[in-house]
């Protein structure tokens, strides 16, 4: 694996002047794009590509398929979804990364700052994601005592399997990496591999 790309692969790229316009097949917006892509089910992979600082200010937190708590969202995808930064610089800032029911996620490359409530949230049923060579920095503060840095930096539940989470540095983080809650019905195959918790309570 050399990160090339699918001959049929679509590639965004989103900055902060294009988050609310960037447009595919008619539909503009980022996250009108991926609400989309859940929608129509795309068999076609899509890679999204962060370059620059992105803000919670900079994205239609309005759209179809945004998680008021989380932020960004894929929700019942079965078709590849890559969401990842180019250069040393790419950051999201102000909200998360979430995915419900939906396979074949990798995230990489991201800086993900003062987010809601999860940096990443993997939040039931999500089969292969691969979250690597990230930064996670704390969220906002929650209501209770142990959410002084926002509630989870990367969190994976709900029978979530073939998850790995590797070369990720969790920067100050309150409560790192949640893996698993009570809805786990059996062997979920998580690896962690060269994860760097740095100051994390």
């Amino acid at each position: 694996i050399d990160g090339s790309l699918k001959d049929d692969a679509v590639v965004l790229y989103v900055t902060a002047s294009n988050a609310k316009t960037v447009s595919y097949n008619d539909i503009k917006g980022l996250q009108n794009i991926i609400g989309e892509s859940n929608a129509k089910n795309y068999t076609v992979p899509l890679c999204v590509r962060i370059i620059g600082k992105v803000s919670i200010d900079d994205v239609d937190s309005n759209s179809k398929g945004w998680s008021s708590s989380e932020g960004l969202q894929i929700k019942n995808n079965k078709s590849p979804i890559t969401i990842e930064g180019v250069g040393e610089d790419a950051t999201i800032w102000g909200f998360g990364l979430m995915a419900r029911n939906s396979s074949y996620i990798e995230y990489s490359n991201l800086a993900v700052m003062n987010f809601m409530d999860d940096g990443i949230s993997l939040d039931t049923g999500n089969k292969y994601t691969w979250v690597h060579n990230m930064d996670f920095f704390y969220g906002s503060t929650g209501g209770d005592a142990d959410q002084a840095k926002g509630d989870g930096t990367l969190d994976v539940k709900g029978d979530s399997m073939y998850q790995t989470y590797s070369y990720n540095h969790f920067w100050d983080s309150g409560k790192a990496s949640l893996c698993g809650m009570k809805s786990e019905t059996g062997p979920n195959y998580i690896t962690y591999h060269h994860n760097w918790f740095d100051h994390s309570d």
